[in-house]
């Protein structure tokens, strides 16, 4: 790993971790702030795979990094693993409850609820195919930090709902991910 990425994440970690407080918006802050630093972490990923001989598209996109890419290079089973090790099953499965029962809708094309793609998601967070899970609990925090970036909405406190178990898993996907590119 390079020097410039490992002083990021330290200084982006120190950012985090300076995030006091309950309110919405401190929640929202602790999410984005964890999103850039994964977004740091899985762009370095195509890179580790490359040298691991493994081959890649010539075109590379930013949603795959951060689902197909990182599954790939972590491997599924092992963010399972990592996310159960770590106390993150409860997190899982509020998003799974809140995608069923349409508390919110996670795919959005031009403003408009997919709630075909969202039954989809909601299948492969649900699948026993590691694989097929693990993946989709990445697209699931891809598509809610594309939702949050590009979306028109205003804070409301029920968002907390989704964003709290977002932060959490993300919080254990991001050491994971430094801690392997060290490696």
């Amino acid at each position: 790993m390079n020097l410039y990425l490992a002083e990021f994440y330290a200084n982006w970690n120190a950012k985090l971790q300076a995030i006091e407080g309950d309110e919405l918006a401190k929640v929202y802050d602790r999410y984005i702030t964890a999103f850039v630093i994964y977004n740091n972490l899985y762009n370095e990923v195509p890179e580790m795979l490359t040298r691991q001989g493994i081959p890649l598209p010539n075109r590379l996109f930013d949603n795959k990094m951060a689902t197909d890419l990182v599954v790939q290079y972590l491997g599924a089973q092992n963010i399972l693993d990592i996310l159960m090790q770590n106390h993150r099953l409860d997190s899982i499965n509020d998003i799974i409850r809140l995608i069923n029962q349409e508390v919110f809708h996670i795919k959005i094309y031009l403003g408009q609820h997919q709630r075909n793609e969202d039954l989809k998601l909601l299948a492969e967070l649900n699948a026993n195919n590691p694989t097929k899970k693990a993946t989709a609990i990445l697209k699931v925090l891809y598509y809610v930090r594309c939702n949050i970036f590009h979306g028109h909405k205003n804070f409301e406190e029920y968002q907390r709902m989704l964003v709290e178990p977002l932060f959490r898993i993300l919080e254990v996907i991001n050491i994971e991910l430094y801690n392997t590119l060290q490696n």
